[in-house]
């Protein structure tokens, strides 16, 4: 037992390791075309939500303030031109002594030695957290899309099914109008199969409403509809297989 332990222990950094995140999987670079339809949805909302450019371009705003900060001590170095009658035409005249044509000097306060490395070192982590915000965003935008799509494929197959099972009981509503016209059903009894007819049409009339509420949701994720997106209708096509099995 002390042996496996000790084994666990030593490889137990390994393991953290191996579960490291690689953020260009959560969202696959745009370069890389052959990717499934879900994982296409999820590159179209990273490069068109608003709220990813907006994280994006805080990393860039923090490493031109890293720079800045990096750079900030060239302040204290300074360059001075003068311009005057005895710097355009010297003469051994002893003031023009007193007028160099240039100046040149380096100030440095105490504090330029304190403050220049904290500013850099929180310019870094300024630099490190929008880093971060940006992979927290591709999580986001990863769950946002693949659930928005979940909720998609359930809400079209609910619909196949509706439309599956408002068939079925249009078909009984004729079976019953054949019969009432037999006189082997009556009217309470036809007027009951019209009502359910009527009931299944109205759910499908819902799911119809769901489906394409759904539909929208994914399209303000992505920026784009849906019918433009390379694969939707092979994505389609492959729910519709899945929604036959099911019945």
């Amino acid at each position: 037992m002390k042996i496996f332990n000790a084994l666990l222990f030593t490889l137990a950094p390994l393991i953290v390791t191996a579960q490291t995140v690689d953020y260009n999987k959560i969202v696959i670079p745009e370069r890389i075309t052959a990717v499934t339809f879900d994982e296409r949805l999820v590159q179209l909302a990273w490069k068109n939500h608003p709220s990813n450019k907006i994280v994006q371009q805080n990393v860039e705003i923090a490493k031109n303030e890293k720079n800045l900060a990096r750079w900030a001590w060239l302040d204290n170095i300074y360059a001075v031109g003068n311009l005057n009658e005895f710097t355009i035409e010297p003469s051994s005249n002893e003031r023009s002594t007193f007028y160099p044509r240039y100046n040149f000097g380096v100030r440095f306060s105490l504090g330029t030695f304190v403050q220049t490395p904290i500013q850099t070192k929180i310019a870094n982590g300024q630099m490190v957290n929008a880093n971060h915000l940006v992979n927290q965003q591709k999580l986001l935008i990863r769950d946002e899309v693949l659930t928005s799509l979940e909720k998609m494929k359930e809400s079209y197959k609910i619909l196949k099914l509706r439309q599956f099972v408002k068939e079925e009981f249009y078909q009984m509503y004729k079976e019953a109008e054949k019969k009432f016209q037999t006189n082997e059903i009556n009217l309470e009894r036809l007027r009951a199969t019209l009502q359910e007819y009527y009931g299944r049409s109205e759910d499908l009339i819902q799911a119809q409403s769901s489906f394409n509420q759904e539909k929208i949701n994914l399209e303000s994720l992505t920026g784009i509809k849906l019918e433009d997106v390379e694969g939707y209708s092979a994505f389609l096509a492959k729910l519709d297989e899945e929604a036959k099995q099911d019945l």
